[in-house]
């Protein structure tokens, strides 16, 4: 947020955005969201799979099997945006939505197949990647990331699956040692929201700058980023002597394959249950 702040308030249109960091605020990650449709921030970050409930649109962007790289699913969230997505955000005035970069499975035990995850304690960030995780026949625990390096640390969770890119800004390496980084998993979608009362309540040209540095571009210096920390975060466990990335044989990634097409057929199911046109959404989200 930090470099969009400093382009606003050098915009010449009288914005002054103040960060705190962290939890400065007040409340933990998980209630970001709420801050912000609350009012008790103007601005924040927040991780959409801590609130699933909130978010059954956005969460298409987890689904398996579809795009290689954050910055394609991110344009693809986009284009079906005004159709299937902004329903998701009638309290808020969403300024960036971006995804992470594609989930890797990493745990401390050498797995080379589903079967080896059965029994095992995974970290997950959202009710969709749990199910995935269940899938494969391990346990999901939920948490959010800064927790995650602890509970690594202290045998709460025998792994993780999340993108790469987090070994070297929360140093997961130190913990795990073992990574399979090629497998067709969906993304984590974030968000930066702004409090709908807020933005109303701004000069014409004031909303004109925000709105001229939010939406699709932001959204792509954010999938870009993560694109970015993918490849340094591979380098970093290349290079560590006590960390390895395991090469699949071709047979072994069909096994995954597998088993996340039959979690995302269900997923479509369950979503389509709750009254939403998710095989609708899902066909023209992947549509390229």
């Amino acid at each position: 947020m930090a470099p969009w702040s400093k382009i606003l308030n050098n915009a010449g249109v009288g914005i002054k955005i103040t960060g705190y960091p962290g939890s400065q605020i007040g409340g933990k990650p998980p209630g970001a969201f709420k801050r912000v449709v609350n009012g008790i921030a103007d601005v924040e970050f927040h991780i959409p799979g801590y609130t699933s409930t909130l978010f059954p649109r956005t969460l298409v962007m987890e689904i398996p099997l579809q795009y290689d790289t954050s910055i394609e699913a991110t344009k693809a969230m986009w284009r079906i945006y005004e159709k299937h997505v902004a329903a998701d955000y009638k309290r808020v005035k969403l300024l960036a939505l971006w995804g992470t970069d594609v989930p890797v499975v990493m745990t401390n035990k050498l797995v080379r197949t589903p079967d080896d995850l059965k029994g095992l304690k995974l970290r997950t960030p959202s009710r969709n990647q749990a199910a995935i995780i269940k899938a494969f026949g391990a346990i999901p625990v939920a948490m959010p990331m800064p927790q995650t390096y602890g509970a690594l640390e202290k045998g709460v969770v025998d792994g993780a699956i999340v993108g790469i890119s987090v070994v070297k800004s929360f140093k997961l390496a130190e913990v795990v040692k073992h990574f399979i980084v090629d497998l067709p998993m969906g993304f984590s979608p974030q968000i930066l929201a702004m409090n709908r009362k807020a933005y109303d309540k701004l000069s014409p040209q004031q909303k004109a700058a925000i709105d001229k540095n939010s939406g699709v571009g932001l959204s792509i210096q954010g999938a870009q980023n993560y694109e970015n920390s993918r490849k340094g975060g591979i380098a970093a466990v290349t290079k560590r002597p006590d960390t390895s990335i395991t090469k699949l044989t071709a047979a072994e990634r069909k096994l995954w394959v597998e088993k996340l097409q039959l979690a995302k057929s269900a997923w479509i199911k369950e979503f389509e249950k709750q009254g939403l046109p998710y095989g609708q959404m899902v066909s023209e989200y992947q549509k390229k």
